[in-house]
């Protein structure tokens, strides 16, 4: 895992602690933009592979990213927010395991 790699899983791991360890909404807001930087370069790293080497699970992590970014938190205040962040992590966390898998077979 290369140092990019583990600032993702740090983001994720973030966005995944318990509701009790939230961030306040300040913090979610830079948690969720954070998680769209470092997304949009996984996503692009998986889009590069051919639609026929794509796993299932790279397919549905791109469609459902596209979506969740585009669609933003589904309702109102600090619980859809980081509702939203949470959602975009585990996506994040489907497009990561891709990328390492794909490296791995480099090796």
């Amino acid at each position: 895992m290369n140092s990019g790699e583990a600032q993702i899983e740090k983001l994720i791991g973030q966005a995944l602690a318990p509701y009790s360890e939230r961030p306040d909404a300040e913090g979610v807001v830079r948690l969720t933009a954070a998680l769209i930087t470092s997304g949009q370069a996984l996503h692009a790293q998986v889009s590069a592979t051919p639609p026929g080497r794509r796993t299932e699970r790279a397919h549905a992590a791109l469609t459902e990213w596209s979506y969740f970014v585009d669609a933003g938190p589904t309702g109102r205040g600090d619980h859809a927010a980081w509702n939203h962040a949470r959602v975009l992590a585990r996506i994040l966390r489907n497009m990561l395991a891709t990328v390492e898998q794909q490296s791995s077979r480099v090796r």
